[in-house]
């Protein structure tokens, strides 16, 4: 089993040291043994490798020679949706592209049962042949660099004095609030130069919340008087974002995956004469720029106005089109638009080349690169809306992962980690497990008005509210296609990964009289032979039997 010891910071440069992570595995007993690994970026498998353990059997992955090839110092960048000469912008930008990406290692191990045998691959989760499957979780990375670790065994970038959230700390701050630069904190410069500053900015990981709101220029004369101080919000309008509105704050900006959104994670303010020539005023011979946080407000989304009446159909005075929209271009591209029923703006990447199909309020796709969008007909007739909630089992290696289609019929997908549950409303029986043993329970109709219960009279009997029931529990399974026995050899050919299910009270697959299905509505029973535990086992339907153990006679 595959053992995540040491990893990168959630938001780290791609230019740096320590962008690596540390592993352990039982390589007791293996011959040839190496782990191996899959990185893929913007989940679009980029690289595969192997790593031979060191002297204490640890693999030790270093990702950034890979990493850094996918981020970009584009020198062009986005004011609002135009793009302008980055250095020359005012007062901010953003990059034009792929300046920060997503990224996730998945980790497995190879090896061979004796010195002369053949080299197998498993995906980290015991003797489960495959591909590597261990993830490492998402992680975001930038073109950018940090000060070199002499003492490079050890992992110690922090990124947390780059964490601009409330005022500066200090006339000027060296432990916190920090640019992204090691330029001196007093310069000169020429009356005729440009010069930006980049600084971090929105979410830079589930937890991590960078809120530079506004940027102050203070200019004084050569007294040291102040002349003048200006304030611009750091609002879309104004090059900035991801806020659009200067009422608006960070925490009720709805983005699909806010986490996942590298957009806005690096930004950049002009700060040299030529970049403030309309703000400066005669006499200026000094001024100094700070970006500045000023939490006010509600931190839930608002609400749309006037408030929706919560109906099964979509809300009045959304008109749901199909959109069909295409990326055209070679870089990836990102789109939002408004569900059928006015609750939610979703965002959807376009990898180049990439196209969708989506149903969504008329008129409000936006989207600030070049796509090609093609209206289609009325759309928005929800499904049977259906409550449910999955909670990630135990069993499973790291987290699991959901597909379901939401009830205005859009797919979505949910990540939740292990021992963790999560609540939605979907399409019934549309959900879909991708990977991870989970638990579903189902809880009946969702999204419509309750009908009030009668008060009992003084002789009835009130009914038991009835108790939500847990509807299946999925299991993923290696699946023999082509056989078990080769030159009477028990090996498992043709191996696919596959979803089964089972009743909610199974805890161990492998049991005989195991009933296993190939719904989770528990009618279309499993034949065929699958792996657990380097063993293989037969079902048929209504009952599993042993076959025979991988690499013994059969």
């Amino acid at each position: 089993m595959i053992n995540i010891l040491n990893t990168p910071e959630n938001f780290q440069p791609a230019f740096t040291d320590g962008l690596f992570f540390t592993i352990s595995a039982d390589t007791m007993d293996k011959y040839k043994f190496r782990y191996t690994y899959d990185i893929y970026v913007e989940e679009s498998l980029v690289f595969q490798g192997k790593a031979t353990p060191n002297s204490y059997d640890r693999g030790v992955i270093d990702v950034s020679r890979v990493i850094n090839t996918y981020t970009e110092n584009n020198p062009i960048g986005l004011w609002n949706t135009t793009p302008v000469y980055q250095h020359q912008t005012f007062p901010f930008a953003r990059p034009y592209q792929d300046a920060v990406i997503n990224y996730e290692v998945r980790f497995g191990y190879e090896y061979s049962d004796s010195p002369l045998g053949n080299v197998t691959g498993f995906t980290g989760s015991g003797t489960t042949i495959g591909v590597p499957g261990i993830s490492s979780g998402l992680y975001k990375s930038y073109y950018g660099t940090y000060g070199v670790n002499g003492r490079a065994t050890q992992q110690d970038f922090n990124f947390s004095p780059f964490v601009l959230s409330g005022s500066p700390t200090g006339t000027y701050p060296t432990t916190s609030g920090l640019f992204l630069t090691n330029s001196p904190r007093i310069r000169n410069i020429q009356d005729t130069e440009y010069y930006t500053l980049g600084f971090s900015n929105y979410y830079l990981d589930g937890s991590t919340l960078s809120e530079p709101y506004y940027v102050e220029y203070t200019f004084y004369d050569n007294n040291g008087s102040v002349l003048t101080a200006v304030t611009i919000d750091n609002i879309t309008t104004n090059g900035g974002g991801p806020r659009t509105d200067c009422n608006d704050v960070y925490q009720s900006i709805y983005l699909d995956t806010p986490t996942g959104n590298t957009d806005y994670n690096i930004m950049y303010v002009g700060a040299g004469p030529k970049n403030l020539e309309s703000i400066m005023p005669a006499g200026s011979v000094q001024y100094s720029v700070q970006l500045f946080g000023k939490f006010t407000g509600e931190t839930s989304p608002y609400p749309p106005t006037p408030t929706p009446t919560p109906t099964p159909s979509p809300t009045p005075g959304c008109i749901c089109e199909t959109y069909t929209v295409t990326n055209p271009g070679i870089a990836t591209c990102s789109f939002s638009y408004l569900n059928c029923d006015m609750s939610q703006t979703i965002t959807v990447v376009l990898g180049a080349g990439q196209s969708t199909e989506v149903c969504a309020c008329s008129g409000t796709l936006l989207y600030e690169c070049e796509l090609t969008v093609v209206d289609g007909p009325y759309c928005g007739g929800r499904c049977d809306c259906w409550s449910y909630t999955v909670t990630c089992d135990a069993l499973s290696e790291s987290q699991c992962r959901v597909d379901y289609y939401d009830c205005d019929n859009n797919p979505q997908t949910l990540i939740i980690p292990v021992g963790a549950g999560q609540s939605f409303c979907g399409c019934k029986g549309g959900i879909e497990q991708v990977y991870g043993q989970m638990v579903v329970t189902e809880y009946g109709s969702c999204g419509s008005p309750q009908t009030p219960t009668p008060t009992p009279t003084p002789s009835s009997t009130p009914s038991p509210t009835p108790t939500p029931s847990c509807a299946y529990k999925s299991w993923l399974i290696t699946e023999c296609t082509l056989g078990t026995c080769s030159g009477g050899i028990c090996t498992c050919s043709g191996t696919s990964s596959r979803t089964v299910y089972t009743n909610c009270s199974v805890t161990n697959l492998i049991n005989p009289s195991t009933a296993i299905y190939t719904n989770s509505g528990l009618t279309t029973p499993f034949t065929g032979d699958f792996v657990q535990s380097g063993t293989i086992y037969s079902s048929s339907g209504s009952d599993v039997t042993f076959v025979c153990s991988i690499g013994g006679p059969c």
